[in-house]
């Protein structure tokens, strides 16, 4: 069954649908975070970069944030149940029109995976892509196949003009906090961006370049979103 929806997918990727994404998102669209330093980084052009970091480091809330700001159409992708509901109430209204989706098995997120490359999208985040990938490590080789074909997938989308962000869980319990998966990771997307819980309630951006942390910005968690402290 698991390999019939790794074969789906490749069916999906090779044939037209590609060709029409390339198409329909011809035109190029310019989106923001709220941070210039940041926009000009990973919205200078429609990319996949992948935001990692530990629990409760904002990256969900970033990644929200970007549907309050940005009159578009987006595809959210959830493999951590739907808390985040609750938050998306809190910073409401959001400019985007957003397809929100919860995905509980590894299965689930290809099958709407197929579905996605399908449509026309500005924008599509998945919070985690990984969540599944640390899940099913006992099926190894299976789970890398699924990893690597569903990364491969969404760069090609980005190519032909969507933006694609992707955050990521950091393996537990590591004295160097990297994100599950990161040599695929690495391989795949176009870059890498870590946050980290600084005093204060304050949450860094830094830009892993190599095995060095280039500082973006930093922010706070507020009630309508987030609010830049320096970028």
């Amino acid at each position: 069954m698991f390999i019939a929806y790794v074969k789906t997918l490749h069916k999906v990727i090779s044939l037209s649908t590609l060709y029409f994404l390339g198409e329909a998102l011809a035109q190029e669209l310019k989106l923001t975070t709220g941070c210039k330093k940041l926009d000009i980084l990973i919205f200078r052009k429609p990319s996949m970069w992948v935001l990692y970091g530990p629990a409760a480091s904002g990256k969900t809330n970033l990644a929200l944030y970007l549907l309050k700001l940005n009159p578009i159409h987006a595809l959210y992708i959830s493999t951590e149940g739907s808390v985040y509901m609750e938050r998306v109430m809190q910073i409401a209204p959001l400019n985007a029109t957003v397809n929100f989706i919860n995905v509980l098995t590894l299965e689930e997120q290809f099958l709407n995976l197929v579905k996605a490359l399908t449509l026309a999208w500005d924008l599509i985040i998945v919070d985690s892509i990984n969540a599944f990938f640390r899940a099913e490590i006992m099926e190894k080789k299976y789970s890398v196949i699924a990893f690597n074909t569903m990364l491969a997938s969404l760069r090609k989308i980005s190519e032909r003009g969507t933006y694609v962000l992707l955050t990521a869980q950091v393996r537990a319990g590591e004295e160097e906090e990297e994100p599950s998966g990161l040599k695929y990771l690495r391989f795949w997307c176009n870059g890498l961006l870590k946050l980290e819980r600084a005093k204060n309630s304050i949450r860094s951006i830094y830009l892993i370049k190599d095995k060095e942390e280039i500082p973006v910005g930093s922010f706070k968690i507020v009630r309508e979103g987030i609010r830049w402290i320096e970028c």
